[in-house]
């Protein structure tokens, strides 16, 4: 087994064991499996306590089949998909689900002040309101004027068209600012609006990468299939009967241990030792999993 990828497995004691197999079978160690198959998962650093696992990095299977024992349950679909990715299966999805997630990446939504916002329509309201005002002033002061140039009064005559030209003069000034309100609010309420359509097109983005996604996971779990339903049938003929499993307890087995063997397997897998005795041992065990293994 020269060459073949290898865990170091140190121990919280300080005491390190190496090799493509290490069997803790008759060692002296208070470490679980489950805690070994913790620290396969999370790598280096770990808590002093804790065992430490020196080894390639894990793949998503290994999510799925860290530790083969009695017991174990597997997401099939969800399992047999990590080995097509492992593998590298390229699916019909790939393009459509990589323009995609381009897009999703690409999309930018304006920033939207709820409060400038409000503020501005408030603003345009009361410079709509002064402007309305002020020109139902100015056509008041028209009339005076025109009635005190009829009365030949031109004392009262000069006095209105003084208030008409001082009216008049604020009105022009009041719809400049209505104009530049106006065009204020506009201008925040296309952003506000280009801001909801960009959140709508990412919901969009969002669940057609998502369908994408499920749909390459999909099509990579058939591709690994009928390789997985082989593996599974060699493992319910050789290895199912010896270790005992019934029932659901066993096609939990069988599926984890089906997944493992056809799964490129580089980082260690914990192995209950009943499973290790009906593969016939951790030679063979090691050779039909290819993988590096922790037995205990």
């Amino acid at each position: 087994m020269t060459g073949d990828p290898a865990v170091l497995l140190r121990l919280p004691d300080g005491v390190g064991l190496q090799g493509p197999i290490v069997d803790l079978r008759g060692v002296d160690v208070d470490v679980s499996p489950a805690a070994i198959r913790d620290a396969v998962r999370v790598g280096c650093p770990t808590r002093p306590d804790r065992p430490t696992v020196h080894a390639p990095p894990p793949t998503r299977v290994h999510v799925h089949v860290c530790h083969l024992a009695p017991g174990v349950s597997v997401d099939r679909q969800a399992a047999l998909a990590a080995v097509g990715a492992a593998r590298g299966v390229e699916t019909a999805h790939e393009a459509d689900l990589g323009r995609a997630k381009q897009s999703l990446r690409e999309l930018s939504i304006p920033t939207v002040d709820d409060d400038e916002l409000r503020a501005a329509r408030r603003r345009a309201a009361e410079a709509g309101s002064e402007t309305e005002r002020l020109r139902e002033r100015v056509a008041t002061l028209r009339g005076r004027v025109a009635a005190r140039r009829d009365d030949g009064d031109d004392d009262a005559l000069a006095d209105a068209e003084a208030s008409l030209s001082e009216a008049t003069r604020t009105l022009s000034e009041a719809s400049t600012q209505r104009v530049a309100a106006t065009q204020r609010l506009a201008a925040l309420e296309d952003r506000a609006q280009r801001a909801r359509d960009a959140r709508e097109r990412r919901l969009r983005l969002e669940d057609r990468v998502e369908n994408l996604r499920r749909a390459r996971r999909a099509a990579r779990a058939d591709a690994v299939g009928p390789d997985f339903r082989d593996a599974r049938a060699r493992i319910d003929a050789t290895v199912a009967d010896r270790i005992g499993a019934t029932g659901a307890e066993a096609d939990g087995l069988r599926d984890a241990l089906a997944v493992a063997v056809i799964a490129p397997l580089r980082a260690p897998v914990v192995v209950g030792a009943d499973v290790v005795t009906a593969f016939g041992g951790p030679e063979a065990t090691f050779e039909r999993l290819e993988a590096p293994l922790v037995i205990g």
